[in-house]
């Protein structure tokens, strides 16, 4: 007893479901963490109005906070009730577990330099740091839009064989030609390919993990 080619597809179609669900369920991690990360300049650049406006340092983070994007508020909300209960190394620390991101990583590495050599020059570090977080963020944006394309093409090649194999299907004559084993055999090595290659291009596609240099440091 051999499966039915109507069967087989209906196994593609619940794999290419299965896959789909758990795209999004990464993608929507993905996403969260790119928005905190294009959020993370202006945030910088409200802190840098602060200390220009002549606060000083702990009551300007903590004015930045308060306008800080609502993509970045609970992990600066922690970071925040550290300023109020802890030293400032001792709540630096709190923002990098808190944000759990290089550019984070990043500002209290430059934050706890600053202060063990005196403070001067805080304004111009922290501006370079803002630009330099928003060119990095537009490099990886120009890179996920092309990663983005390219995927799209490549699922749809994988997908448009058993699109058209489904139409077929519909057809009795064409069914038949599959209802033997030398059919099945075709179909199923055919969705082996398939999936095989969908992991590839998966594999191929995914954005480069983000490095944190710094994210070990105490």
């Amino acid at each position: 007893m051999f499966p039915s080619p109507q069967s087989i597809v209906a196994l593609a179609v619940l794999l290419a479901l299965t896959s789909v669900a758990f795209s999004f369920k990464r993608s929507r991690t993905r996403l969260r963490s790119l928005r905190q990360r294009e959020s993370w300049p202006a945030f910088i650049e409200a802190y840098v109005s602060a200390l220009e406006a002549g606060l000083a340092g702990t009551e300007a983070i903590e004015i930045a906070v308060s306008r800080a994007p609502a993509q970045l508020r609970s992990g600066l909300a922690e970071f925040r009730t550290a300023l109020q209960t802890k030293r400032f190394v001792d709540a630096l620390l709190v923002l990098k577990s808190s944000m759990n991101n290089s550019q984070a990583d990043e500002l209290v590495q430059l934050l706890r330099l600053n202060d063990r050599f005196g403070g001067g020059g805080l304004v111009a570090i922290l501006k370079t740091h803002a630009k330099i977080c928003r060119d990095s963020n537009t490099a990886d944006a120009q890179v996920r839009s092309k990663n983005s394309s390219s995927l799209t093409v490549a699922k749809l090649g994988v997908a448009s064989p058993w699109i058209l194999l489904t139409i077929l299907l519909g057809r009795p004559e064409s069914a038949s030609s599959f209802e033997n084993p030398h059919g099945v055999s075709i179909l199923l090595s055919g969705l082996a390919v398939c999936l095989a290659a969908y992991q590839l291009i998966v594999f191929l596609g995914r954005s480069p993990r983000e490095v944190r240099v710094y994210a070990t440091q105490a």
